[in-house]
C-alpha cells in the first residue's frame, strides 16, 4: 500500500521510522486470517507498540481515503491494467474488519459494513459488539 499516511494524516517520506512502524503495524493486520478478530492493543503490542491502540485505529480508520494513483489511462494495456490492479488490490487489502475495540465494540459509524464482513466469516455480533468469533481474542470454545 504505497503512501498510507501517518498518524496526521500526511504521507510518510520514505526512510521516515513512522513510514516503518505503519508497515509493521498493518502487516500484524494482513496477518489476520479469516474469521479472526483482534483488538487494536493487540495489533500495536505484536508490532512491538505496546499500549499504542490509538495509534493502530487512527491508522485503520485512513485505510482507503488514499487517492488512487495508478495510471490506468493507456488503451493499449487497459486489460493488463485491470489483471495487475486486481492483484495490486488484493495484496494491499487491509482487513481493518477484523480489528474491534478491547470490548468488542464495532468501529462507531461503519457498525453495518463491519457486522456484514464479520458474519460472512462466521463471527457472530450483536447489539454491535463482536460476542463470538472462530479464531483470536473472541474465540469461544
Amino acid at each position: 500500500m504505497t503512501g498510507v499516511s501517518g498518524v496526521s494524516g500526511r504521507a510518510a517520506a520514505p526512510g521516515d521510522p513512522r513510514a516503518a512502524r505503519d508497515q509493521r503495524l498493518l502487516g500484524v493486520v494482513r496477518a489476520l486470517r479469516e474469521g479472526e478478530v483482534t483488538t487494536y492493543g493487540d495489533v500495536a503490542e505484536v508490532a512491538g507498540h505496546p499500549g499504542r491502540s490509538r495509534l493502530v485505529g487512527r491508522l485503520l480508520s485512513g485505510i482507503g481515503d488514499q487517492p488512487d494513483d495508478r495510471d490506468d489511462d493507456r488503451e493499449d494495456d487497459q486489460e493488463d491494467d485491470q489483471e495487475d490492479d486486481q492483484e495490486d488490490d488484493q495484496e494491499d487489502e487491509v482487513p481493518w474488519w477484523r480489528v474491534v475495540a478491547a470490548n468488542g465494540r464495532l468501529v462507531p459509524g461503519h457498525e453495518r459494513e463491519q457486522s456484514a464482513l464479520l458474519r460472512a466469516e462466521g463471527v457472530e455480533v450483536a447489539d454491535g459488539r463482536v460476542r463470538s468469533a472462530p479464531l483470536g481474542r473472541f474465540h469461544r470454545r
